[in-house]
């Protein structure tokens, strides 16, 4: 994937949204059940019986006249569906575009999202920029996270749509209501009910898109939204509109709201400067100690952490699967090793041997320590840093992990990304969480690799190819 390019007005919203803790306590709870519906149900397993068929490569398509039955997971850099799925459709991948048809769901984590074809069930998409496209009819529910979202004129979402973002552009039609939590949002469109949106003020500066955004042919564009909510002429909320804003929003006298409207401002609050600078200290001792961690662990194992990368970035959906089996089983594994405290002592005891006792609890408290040290220095520091090395690996997606320098490079670069990631409230339990199981997964997939190279099985095909 291409590397995320973040414009000086957006970065300085961040510290802007940290700075907020007396906003309404009803704004805080929808923005973050939005946030939830948003990103925990993209990793939510397709469900029913189907059989599944995965498709790995650069570019993949499903032609016009093809038709896959059953589920159908993709890890690629371009995917193109133009024919039908029968099931549900899992998709890992740079550019998505879907002008066929989808019996089933969608569940995509792309950098680039366009629908413009047949949805039967709840589209689920994270992305940097996405577009639902004039001939798109999605049968059911869009839930979506990600910088920019337009829905075009002619689309139809029969369902609910849930978005949480920098931008929303809404132009098509939503059949029933729209819950979203953005920076600024526009609705030219039709909502059949209500619509119920958390925006930032309407007097910010006007946003220009940056340059260089896109790598390569762009799939979707990017539209500019004005600041706040705006409501044009023409546009229709079926049932009530609740926002909330610090400024009142724009609302075309030829808009149509059939519902009662309620504005909810947020409580008045001033920010010390010296406050501001010590967060900006705090996130950047928080960054040195970081980095300071990840290099030592470059240094004592760069082989296992460039190989868990590795393993993240060629399978990045089994990963992460690989990682919620992963994360539990080390817990599980934490609760034997402690009790082998006490139980190896006691089988020695039992067995009246002098000093053996003493010796096995020795053994026991120093294997525990050097385990549940290791697991959580890794849950501490080292899921942050394969994850943020993964960051910096798509970065320079043209160079491989060749080196430890190489991998202080990535860490380095990719840390700022978590980072600023992980400085957006709520946003932040989402990645932290997402981190801690694509690094498990990648180090689960990677310990696996191993065993099975060194497997007798393995070992005399090995000798044979050699000779």
């Amino acid at each position: 994937m291409g590397p995320s390019t973040m414009h000086a007005d957006e970065l300085s919203l961040l510290p802007t949204m940290r700075f907020h803790p007396c906003l309404l306590k009803s704004q805080l709870l929808r923005t973050l059940l939005v946030l939830i519906a948003c990103v925990f149900p993209l990793f939510a397993l397709p469900t029913g019986t189907h059989a599944a068929e995965f498709l790995g490569g650069q570019e993949v398509t499903i032609a016009a006249d093809d038709t896959w039955e059953g589920d159908l997971y993709i890890s690629a850099q371009s995917v193109r569906v133009e024919g039908t799925v029968t099931g549900d459709l899992v998709v890992s991948a740079q550019k998505l575009h879907v002008s066929g048809q989808v019996e089933g769901g969608v569940f995509a984590a792309c950098q680039q999202v366009l629908l413009d074809g047949k949805i039967g069930r709840t589209c689920r998409i994270a992305c940097q920029a996405a577009e639902v496209g004039p001939a798109a009819r999605l049968g059911s529910d869009l839930v979506a996270a990600g910088y920019s979202l337009e829905i075009k004129p002619g689309a139809v979402v029969s369902g609910d749509l849930v978005y949480a973002g920098f931008q929303a552009m809404l132009r098509g039609q939503i059949e029933q209501d729209v819950w979203g939590a953005v920076n600024r949002a526009e609705l030219f469109g039709k909502i059949g009910r209500e619509l119920s949106i958390t925006t930032a003020s309407n007097r910010g500066t006007a946003w220009q898109l940056p340059t260089g955004l896109w790598w390569g042919t762009p799939l979707v564009s990017i539209p500019h939204v004005q600041p706040g909510l705006t409501i044009h002429d023409g546009a229709v909320v079926g049932s009530k509109l609740i926002y909330h804003s610090e400024s009142e929003a724009d609302i075309a006298s030829e808009a149509k709201v059939t519902g009662p409207i309620e504005w909810i401002e947020p409580e008045p609050t001033t920010v010390p400067e010296s406050d501001k600078i010590s967060y900006v200290w705090d996130q950047v001792k928080r960054y040195l100690s970081i980095l300071a961690m990840g290099m030592l662990m470059i240094v004592v194992c760069p082989l296992t952490t460039g190989g868990m990368v590795e393993q993240i970035i060629q399978r990045p959906i089994a990963s992460f699967l690989a990682g919620v089996v992963a994360v539990p089983l080390s817990v599980i594994l934490s609760v034997l090793v402690i009790a082998s405290i006490v139980a190896i002592p006691m089988a020695f005891g039992w067995l009246h041997f002098d000093g053996l006792a003493a010796a096995g609890s020795f053994i026991a408290a120093f294997a525990a320590t050097i385990y549940l040290g290791s697991l959580g220095f890794f849950f501490a520091f080292g899921a942050v840093v394969v994850t943020s090395i993964t960051l910096g690996r798509v970065v320079f997606s043209d160079h491989r992990i060749s080196s430890r320098g190489a991998l202080i490079l990535m860490l380095g670069f990719g840390l700022i990304f978590y980072v600023v990631l992980t400085c957006v409230p709520f946003v932040q339990v989402g990645v932290i969480v997402a981190a801690i199981l694509f690094a498990f997964g990648g180090l689960f997939l990677w310990c696996m690799g191993k065993v099975l190279a060194s497997s007798p099985e393995k070992r005399p095909r090995a000798a044979t190819e050699s000779k």
